[in-house]
């Protein structure tokens, strides 16, 4: 009996002890990541404004994106495929940061150390070297060493064309589905290409994840040596991260830099000033001087010349003047109030500098095929968010034809600059906020409210007519009750007590 309870609790724990020790050598946890920009990571383009002029770039193609608006602000082939180089290892330690523990060994292979094309090698690397998946990303984030690119590949799924798959599969979820990457490191390919589109969207997918803003923002990391290595350190080929470097500058967060003689000079640059979050991409620029000079140039373009704006609100307890047209095309003068509005992009309101001072107007539309009034309001001309519009009051002269609670859901987003009924329309406050013309605090419920109909009169008049019968009723009830107790008196005064 003994011998049976000692079996089974042996037994318990050691089952107990297989799952502590699955429990720590499984997957990595999940990577800290910190939104940046809209969540929905949609690129689109600025509405109506007239802009400032672009600055000319040597770069065959690029782009420069504002995250919070998801606005594109300058493009140039921006989906024309291209050789990346080594901004490719932004893919690569993206994975390797969400699917790698950071205490993981990585031992470089014989592949990884010879299965590269001329150029590729650094000889500080060799077969048999172990390092750490964070040590092993600083290396491949600030040094872009091909090697260690190759040796993470390795780690995670057993060789660079399984790694591959899974690089295409996460490129695509990220929103990249003009790239076809055949390898972690970036040396050519014929079928290793990517856009400068699609490099946008995987950079905002990598800047993301803490571990890779802090890595790839380091301008350099020292390594100390072992038994398997020398003493490294690693200094970051961005200069614009380098405080002592005359391009040296302060907004730039973290990228990576490329070049091979087919890919010419790459660049995958984020930068934030603490307002606006940009990411500017740039491929094959003739030089690494001149590849600096564009994304500067992409850069300064846009910190110095656009704004977010944030939508007004035009409080819902203050009621403004408008016009609309009834359902016979007269137009009639009405009050309403606004809600709480909603940008018509779905993110914050990117302006050129020049608007972003301007007074907001409120518009009042109906929605086309509807007779629901809606307000959107609209900087510089160009309408940018919309309202739910309760109408309060109307005038004496006109009949109600719009409900008086609309529903709060919002127009499309295709159409940013209102409906083809907006002009049926008027705006109440064209050179003032509509705050302005405010006929008072808080609505009036007098003689302007709104008439009633043919049936609700009827209902009405009848609710009268039968209280005041019952109130008849009532009365000749009384007058009855007061008759009878007069005759009452009357007879009790001539009964006379016998003496």
């Amino acid at each position: 009996m003994f011998k049976k309870v000692f079996r089974s609790s042996f037994l318990s724990l050691f089952t107990a002890g297989l799952m502590v020790l699955c429990l720590f050598s499984g997957p990595a946890q999940a990577a800290e990541k910190t939104t940046i920009g809209r969540e929905d990571h949609s690129f689109v383009e600025m509405p109506e404004y007239s802009r400032p002029s672009p600055p000319s770039i040597n770069a065959v193609t690029g782009i420069l994106v504002e995250l919070n608006s998801g606005v594109i602000l300058y493009s140039k082939n921006i989906n024309q495929r291209m050789y990346p180089a080594s901004i490719t290892k932004i893919m690569t330690s993206l994975l390797a940061i969400e699917n790698l523990d950071f205490s993981e060994k990585i031992e470089i292979s014989y592949n990884a150390s010879h299965d590269l094309i001329s150029g590729g090698f650094d000889w500080r690397f060799k077969e048999g070297q172990v390092f750490t998946t964070e040590e092993a990303l600083f290396g491949l984030c600030l040094n872009s060493v091909n090697t260690l690119g190759y040796a993470l590949a390795e780690k995670m799924d057993g060789s660079v064309d399984a790694f591959a798959v899974r690089m295409n599969e996460r490129a695509a979820e990220l929103g990249a589905l003009n790239t076809t990457f055949t390898n972690p490191h970036g040396l050519n390919d014929t079928r290793h290409l990517t856009t400068a589109y699609d490099m946008a969207k995987i950079l905002w997918g990598a800047i993301e994840l803490d571990d890779y803003r802090r890595i790839a923002g380091t301008d350099e990391y020292y390594l100390a040596a072992d038994e398997t290595r020398i003493e490294m350190t690693y200094s970051h080929t961005i200069r614009f991260l380098h405080s002592d470097n005359s391009l040296y500058d302060s907004r730039v967060i973290c990228g990576k830099t490329g070049w091979t003689e087919d890919a010419g000079f790459t660049r995958a640059i984020y930068a934030s000033d603490g307002k606006l979050d940009l990411i500017c991409v740039i491929f094959c620029s003739d030089s690494a001087d001149t590849a600096e000079a564009d994304v500067k140039a992409l850069l300064d373009y846009g910190f110095n010349n656009f704004s977010l704006v944030e939508i007004p609100d035009f409080g819902g307890n203050v009621v403004m003047e408008g016009q609309v047209q009834d359902e016979d095309g007269q137009n009639r003068i009405v009050t309403f109030s606004a809600g709480s509005g909603k940008s018509l992009t779905g993110a914050a309101c990117l302006v050129p500098n020049d608007y972003a001072m301007r007074t907001w107007n409120l518009n009042l539309y109906t929605e086309q095929d509807s007779r629901v009034v809606r307000g959107r309001a609209s900087l510089g001309g160009v309408a940018l968010a919309e309202y739910p519009v309760t109408m309060n009051l109307v005038s004496e002269e006109t009949k109600a034809v719009y409900p008086t609670d609309p529903p709060t859901e919002s127009a499309p987003e295709s159409e940013p600059r209102g409906s083809e009924n907006e002009s049926q329309a008027s705006t109440a406050g064209q050179q003032t906020p509509p705050e302005t013309r405010a006929p008072e605090s808080q609505p009036q419920n007098s003689d302007k409210a709104f008439p009633l109909s043919g049936g609700m009169l009827w209902l009405v008049s009848g609710i009268v007519a039968f209280v005041m019968l019952l109130c008849l009723v009532a009365i000749f009830i009384l007058i009855q009750q007061n008759k009878r107790l007069k005759k009452r008196v009357e007879r009790r005064k001539n009964v006379r007590p016998e003496l």
